[in-house]
């Protein structure tokens, strides 16, 4: 009986391992990847963090320009302790000249006074007491930055004011303001270094677009775009700015991750887009690189589990030839005992034990059976077996024992039949010689009830008794062999 290749014990072990460390490796790669995506996520918001917050000190430098320019100018008409027109006009001037980006220069006092530099004129008619970054300024105490809007000098641009209280002494006299055109800011935001398609925006406190890649989304006389019609996604990173990552689909309809941060001064909210496939590209590299490095895994403890079962089933293999010869009768097989102590090798010992056992035994039978059959009844016994085996050794011992009765008896009978025929020679008395039939009738029906357990065929003799016989009338009756 052959094992096939598919069946052999290697190819079960190994098969059931791989599968083993197939199903192992997956739910480790699963739990390895839930791990990394997570870790990349952490790593990803903290590099967009990094990326919000150097924006956000970016433009906090641009807002702080603003600010220091009129807190030195607020500190200056202070330490003047004068608000009249020239002075108040030569110091704006003299900034101006040294800030050409800045839309407006100005100061308002709490006469109602409004003094602009280059020469400008203030409105008529309007009362700069009463306009958005004067309030807020005056309330604040400090200098604050304004949300964008209409200019009411020129309706045809939108600013953004950077506004400074006056003080002689503790008391408020006036406002220094500074404004800048919002595209001057959104040019600023798109200076900044973005890579492989990232993009930063800006955000005021109402949540209206300051800046933004898309002209479309940019303030104007007209409207303004409040981030949460356009981006409703980003409402809760906008309410909570640092707080998580969001993802959605930009203007362009690609697919973006976004960040934020606030402003500190301004309280505006800086934003940063980055490409979602960007970040699936680590991630998917770190899932092959995961994927292959399993496989590798799979691959080499496969190999050397059937590295080691062949070894261990060594034995097993030195056993086979052996059973083989067994099958077909031949217990001469030659096996090399192993000298392993493991379970397969103390298998193997005990395999060849048995089968050397077995052929002793099969080598004794066959001598004292042969003996037998050459006449020699007085052959010694087979040693008893342990066991069931010991069966064996007693049945072929009671056959020898039974022949050497029968054929003693057969030869003590035999002796009696001569002593018998001798007496008949010498009488010739029917009733004596009738006496010695009976007796060897008698003896031969003992001989035959001895040997009656032993089947020869069908039927076989049936022993007379002469004695007991009614029919006879005296007379010898011939011997009757029934089948």
């Amino acid at each position: 009986m052959q094992k096939t290749s598919r069946n052999s014990i290697i190819r079960k072990v190994a098969r059931r391992v791989g599968n083993a460390l197939m199903v192992t490796v997956l739910v480790l790669s699963i739990a390895n990847l839930l791990y990394m995506s997570n870790q990349m996520k952490e790593e990803i918001k903290t590099e967009l963090d990094l990326v919000t917050l150097l924006s956000a000190a970016k433009v906090n430098d641009w807002s702080n320009r603003l600010q220091g320019v009129t807190v030195d100018i607020a500190d200056t008409l202070s330490g003047l302790e004068t608000l009249d027109q020239v002075t108040v006009t030569k110091v704006l001037n003299k900034y101006a000249q040294h800030h050409d980006d800045f839309f407006f220069l100005y100061v308002a006092t709490e006469e109602g006074d409004m003094y602009m530099a280059r020469g400008v004129h203030f409105a008529a008619g309007m009362d700069a007491r009463k306009r958005g970054w004067y309030k807020q300024a005056k309330s604040a105490g400090h200098t604050i930055i304004t949300d964008p809007y209409m200019s009411a000098t020129r309706n045809d641009v939108m600013l953004a004011t950077a506004a400074t209280p006056i003080f002689f002494g503790t008391k408020m006299v006036g406002v220094v303001g500074i404004d800048a055109d919002v595209t001057t800011i959104n040019e600023y935001v798109n200076a900044l270094s973005f890579k492989d398609g990232a993009y930063g925006f800006l955000i005021d406190t109402q949540g209206n677009i300051i800046a933004h890649k898309n002209q479309d989304y940019m303030p104007t006389v007209d409207a303004v775009t409040n981030v949460n019609d356009v981006m409703p996604e980003l409402k809760d990173i906008i309410s909570k700015p640092g707080s998580k990552l969001v993802s959605g689909k930009d203007f362009e309809g690609t697919s973006m991750v976004y960040a934020t941060s606030r402003l500190e001064n301004s309280k505006w909210t800086v934003g940063v887009a980055y490409p979602k496939k960007n970040l699936l590209k680590a991630l998917d590299k770190g899932i092959r690189i995961c994927l292959i490095t399993a496989i590798i895994c799979v691959l080499l403890a496969i190999g050397d589990i059937r590295g080691a079962v062949r070894k261990m089933l060594t034995p097993v293999e030195k056993i086979n030839p052996v059973l083989d010869g067994v099958l077909r009768g031949d217990f001469s097989v030659p096996v090399e005992i192993s000298k392993e102590e493991d379970e397969l090798g103390q298998l193997q010992q005990k395999l060849v034990y048995i089968i050397e056992k077995l052929g002793e035994i099969i080598a004794e039978q066959k001598h004292v059976l042969g003996e037998m059959e050459n006449g020699n009844l007085i052959v010694e016994d087979i040693e008893s077996l342990p066991g069931e085996l010991n069966g064996i050794s007693t049945s072929v011992n009671s056959i020898k024992e039974t022949f050497n009765d029968i054929i003693s008896d057969i030869q003590f009978s035999a002796i009696n039949l001569q002593s018998y025929a001798m007496g008949i020679n010498e009488t010739s008395d029917i009733d004596e010689m009738k006496a010695i039939f009976e007796e060897l009738s008698a003896e031969a029906n003992a001989l035959m009830e001895k040997t009656s357990r032993f089947i020869t065929m069908p039927g076989g003799p049936v022993p007379v008794d002469y004695k007991d016989d009614d029919d006879t009338n005296g007379e010898i009756d011939e011997y009757r062999d029934d089948f």
